[in-house]
C-alpha cells in the first residue's frame, strides 16, 4: 500500500533518509516556520504535530503521477514518451537582444521571455536562480531586466528554487513566473494541483523548465575542478556540449573534460529522476539539439505556446523548426537518462503488492505482455 499523505517525519523517513531529496525547496517554501535547510537537505526548525502536512503533500519525491498531471495541466497526455506532451513543432531559437545573448548561457531565450513578460506587465516577478562568487546558488526574485541578466546562465549545482516562490508571495507579487529544473517544476505542479492545501499557487502564471541530466554536488565539484587545475572561485561559466563539460575561467582559460568523468560529482537524488526535458513545464528550454548560441524550445501548454509565439511575432526571439537530425540528438539524451535512471528507480523501489501477489516493479511487464 502506498501512503498518500504524511507529515514532516514521514518526509524525512521516506525521502530525506532514503537519498531521494532533490533539494528543490518545495517542502519549505510555504512552511518556513518549521522547515529550514542544512547541507542541502530539509531539517525541522521545531516540532510539527500535524498528521498530514503540506511538506509531504507537495514533495515531488513522495509521489508524482505524470499522466494525471498532464491531463490536469495540458488537457491531454503525451504521445512522445521521451519528451512528454508538447504542442506544435520543437524549435531552435535565440534572443534578438545582443545584450541578453552576451549574458546568457546559450541563445538567451529564457532571459528574453522573462524580460518581455516583465516589461509588458504579464508578470510582476520572476523566480530565478542566482549564484554568489563561489557559485553557491540561491533563489532570487527578479522584477526588472537587470535582475534577470544578473541571474542568467546555467549553474549546474542545485538551488532550492521553489523557496523563491514563497519569497515572492511574501513580498506581495501576484503574477509570478518560475524558472526551474524538472524537479522544481514537478514540485510546483504538485503545489498547484493539491486538494489538501491552498497556498495561493494560482499566482504562479508560467513555469519555464530547463533541460537537465543531473546537478553536481558542490563539494565534489570543487574537488573535480581542483583536479582539472582551477578553483570554483575562478569560474566564469560552465557549459555542456557534445558529450563534454566545459569550464571557462575569469582568466580566459577553457578547460574541457568528457562529461562521463563528471558522473561522480552528480547528486545522489539525481539518479532517480527520469525527466530530462522538464516535461511538466509550460515551456521547456535547453541547449541540446541546437547549434552553439541557440536554444531548443518545447512549448507544452496553451499559455507557453502563446508566450513563445508572441515573443517571436514581436521580434523578442528569432526561431526556426528543429531539424530531424537535431531532434534525434535531443531524443537520444532524453532516452539515455530514462534508461539509466529507471534501473536505479527499480533498485530503490520496494516490491509492489497487488491483492495477494507481491512482485518487483520491473517484472510487472511480464504479467502484461503476451510474449
Amino acid at each position: 500500500m502506498i501512503k498518500q499523505k504524511g507529515n514532516i517525519m514521514d518526509l524525512e523517513a521516506d525521502v530525506t533518509y532514503n537519498g531521494l531529496c532533490c533539494y528543490c525547496g518545495t517542502c519549505g517554501a510555504f512552511c518556513k516556520e518549521y522547515i529550514t535547510y542544512e547541507n542541502e537537505i530539509p531539517v525541522t526548525k521545531k516540532k510539527c504535530y500535524e498528521i498530514y502536512g503540506a511538506c509531504y503533500d507537495f514533495c515531488p519525491r513522495t509521489s508524482f503521477a505524470p499522466f494525471v498531471v498532464e491531463r490536469a495541466v495540458f488537457g491531454a497526455t503525451r504521445t512522445d514518451n521521451l519528451l512528454g506532451y508538447y504542442k506544435g513543432d520543437i524549435l531552435t531559437a535565440r534572443a534578438t537582444d545582443e545584450v541578453i545573448r552576451g549574458k546568457a548561457q546559450d541563445g538567451g531565450v529564457v532571459s528574453a521571455l522573462l524580460v518581455s513578460l516583465l516589461e509588458q506587465g504579464e508578470i510582476d516577478a520572476a523566480v530565478v536562480s542566482k549564484t554568489s562568487e563561489t557559485w553557491e546558488p540561491e533563489p532570487f526574485v527578479a522584477t526588472k531586466k537587470e535582475d534577470v541578466l544578473a541571474a542568467a546562465g546555467s549553474k549546474y549545482t542545485q538551488c532550492p528554487s521553489v523557496l523563491g516562490v514563497g519569497d515572492a508571495f511574501e513580498q506581495g507579487y501576484k503574477r509570478v513566473a518560475l524558472v526551474g529544473l524538472p524537479c522544481h517544476i514537478q514540485g510546483m505542479r504538485k503545489v498547484q494541483l493539491s486538494t489538501g492545501f491552498d497556498v495561493g499557487a494560482d499566482r504562479v502564471k508560467i513555469l519555464i523548465g530547463l533541460f537537465c541530466t543531473e546537478t553536481f554536488d558542490m563539494h565534489m565539484l570543487r574537488k573535480k575542478l581542483e583536479e582539472l587545475g582551477t578553483r570554483i572561485e575562478e569560474v566564469e561559466k560552465f557549459n555542456i556540449k557534445k558529450g563534454s563539460f566545459f569550464v571557462y575561467t575569469k582568466g580566459g582559460k577553457e578547460i574541457k573534460t568528457p562529461i562521463r568523468k563528471m558522473r561522480d560529482c552528480a547528486r545522489e537524488a539525481c539518479n532517480y529522476c527520469y525527466d530530462f526535458a522538464a516535461e511538466f513545464a509550460d515551456v521547456s528550454v535547453g541547449s541540446i539539439g541546437s547549434e552553439l548560441g541557440w536554444s531548443t524550445v518545447i512549448t507544452r501548454s496553451e499559455a507557453g505556446a502563446e508566450i513563445v509565439k508572441k515573443a517571436e511575432k514581436e521580434g523578442v526571439i528569432e526561431a526556426k523548426k528543429l531539424t530531424e537530425e537535431q531532434l534525434k540528438e535531443l531524443k537520444s539524451l532524453a532516452s539515455f537518462k530514462k534508461r539509466e535512471n529507471l534501473k536505479n528507480i527499480y533498485d530503490k523501489t520496494e516490491p509492489i503488492r497487488i491483492l495477494n501477489m507481491q512482485v518487483e516493479p520491473e517484472m510487472l511487464v511480464g504479467f502484461l505482455d503476451d510474449e
